[in-house]
């Protein structure tokens, strides 16, 4: 029995692949150093197209995720785990995430990326593409921002069939410094969204 919920990620991916891309990942755009293909049991082989902003590996592409150096409707299966952290107030933001990603001010230019993304790995999957996208929500600025939504929402503008969704939950998260008078509830989950490239009509 495969469930929508996990505490391991591992687990939720290969249960992804096993119900939707058996064949494995073709494309990762944001390979980074391949931590999401270590297991070499679940992962056979691991992506033939390896892309990053900023390559950390010799196997690895450079591109960025909006602009993928790939013909029309030639890739089958894409996982993309894209940032979701926003909010700096620095010219160049600091931490592990904003030295790779230099970082999203505010929410709309990270959603308006997250678009610009959903687009273009439309464009570049077959008919009956597998896409799946990581996405946590978010607090910024106060307010909530449910990333997910956004995610799915523009996945069916474009073309997608929207045809799962795993939670991926954590035990524990880092407490940040603005926790002390909070008024949203802390997010112990993430999100995987697995779409398909409708055939046009």
């Amino acid at each position: 029995m495969i469930k929508s919920t996990s505490y391991d990620q591992n687990e939720i991916i290969k249960n992804i692949i096993a119900l939707h891309c058996p064949e494995g990942i073709e494309c990762d755009p944001t390979y980074s150093k391949g931590n999401f293909y270590k297991d070499a049991d679940m992962f056979t082989p691991a992506p033939r197209y390896k892309f990053d902003l900023f390559p950390q590996t010799e196997c690895t592409v450079k591109s960025s995720a909006e602009t993928l150096p790939l013909d029309d409707g030639s890739i089958k299966s894409i996982m993309f785990d894209p940032p979701f952290i926003v909010g700096h107030t620095k010219d160049k933001p600091t931490g592990i995430m904003g030295e790779r990603f230099h970082g999203f001010r505010y929410i709309k230019d990270l959603w308006e990326w997250y678009s610009l993304c959903i687009e273009e790995h439309h464009r570049v999957l077959q008919n009956k593409g597998i896409y799946i996208f990581k996405c946590q929500d978010t607090v910024s600025s106060g307010k909530q921002h449910l990333s997910h939504v956004h995610v799915i929402t523009e996945m069916q503008r474009v073309g997608f069939y929207v045809k799962d969704l795993f939670v991926l939950l954590a035990k524990n998260r880092i407490i940040g410094h603005n926790h002390k008078n909070q008024k949203h509830a802390r997010k112990f989950h993430s999100y995987f969204v697995v779409a398909e490239k409708q055939v046009a009509q």
